[in-house]
């Protein structure tokens, strides 16, 4: 039984419209370290970061805490009035 040959002159079938890369068969060039020998960062945990931002007069903490409780609050009228107009058939 013959082999076939691994390379052709015969491009095969052309592609249709842009094609953005192609796949080249051939012997490998380079290698890949094992995943031991990675360059990694190396986290240090016993070392807290230093805040980015520190509110410590609680300003912040209450007008976001009242924005969130009011869009809550105009969601659950939003939400009953619609049940209620579709308990009693106002929208037909």
């Amino acid at each position: 039984m013959e082999r076939e040959p691994r390379y052709s002159s015969d491009p095969g079938p052309r592609a249709v419209g842009r094609v953005t890369g192609r796949v080249r068969l051939g012997p490998v060039i380079g290698r890949v370290p094992p995943i031991e020998r990675a360059h990694t960062e190396i986290a240090h945990f016993h070392e807290l970061p230093k805040p980015v931002f520190s509110d410590t007069s609680g300003v912040r903490r209450r007008r976001l805490r009242a924005g969130a409780l009011t869009v809550g609050a105009l969601l659950l009228i939003l939400l009953l009035a619609f049940w209620i107009s579709q308990l009693s058939g106002a929208l037909e």
